[in-house]
């Protein structure tokens, strides 16, 4: 993370997680994948929604649509995580395989690319914002009350607990080399 100085504290409005991101080239099975997506932040209780979803044209060597998701979730009355997804897959096209008991699925083959990263968002309902001296008292409590919680336990939750946990997750579903997240000790989880 960012190492925020003490005058950023007084506007200090959320603290974003670095991004991370996934690049696959194979066959995945696109439903699973769009399911798992909504399946996670619906168990984590989070707000998902799909904010985008765009085709492009079919080249030639297939097409390329974007899935761009963003979830939200209050937990606590001062600040809210939000998390941003988005999928991108290049090549596309549906084919049929035939699995080892006989059956056919449809699944997609070509390339895709999923970006996930996360900000906590501190005063989301902009009560503190009303007035100059609620704004400097905003400052106040950011740099000197909360700076801790801030850096050390929302921002570590959302990192550790949601955001590197779903990149495990996609990764798993993809079939890529680490199926565990390495972060599993992480966090408070033993």
């Amino acid at each position: 993370m960012k190492q925020a100085k003490p005058e950023d504290f007084l506007h200090f409005t959320s603290a974003a997680t670095p991004p991370v991101f996934i690049q696959y080239k194979g066959i995945w099975d696109m439903q699973d994948l769009y399911e798992t997506v909504a399946d996670f932040f619906r168990q984590k209780k989070f707000k998902f929604y799909e904010k985008q979803q765009r085709l492009r044209r079919p080249g030639p060597f297939g097409a390329e649509i974007l899935y761009d998701f963003e979830a939200t979730r209050k937990v606590e009355e001062f600040y809210l995580w939000k998390v941003t997804v988005k999928l991108e897959t290049f090549d596309e096209r549906d084919i049929e395989i035939v699995l080892k008991d006989g059956t056919k699925k449809k699944m997609t083959k070509g390339r895709i690319w999923i970006y996930i990263d996360g900000i906590v968002d501190m005063d989301y309902e902009k009560s503190w914002e009303k007035t100059a001296f609620l704004a400097h008292l905003k400052g106040f409590y950011n740099k000197y009350i909360v700076k801790k919680r801030i850096e050390g336990l929302w921002w570590d939750e959302l990192q550790y607990k949601i955001v590197l946990r779903l990149h495990a997750l996609l990764k798993e579903r993809l079939k890529m080399a680490s199926e565990i997240s390495e972060f599993r000790h992480m966090a408070g989880v033993h």
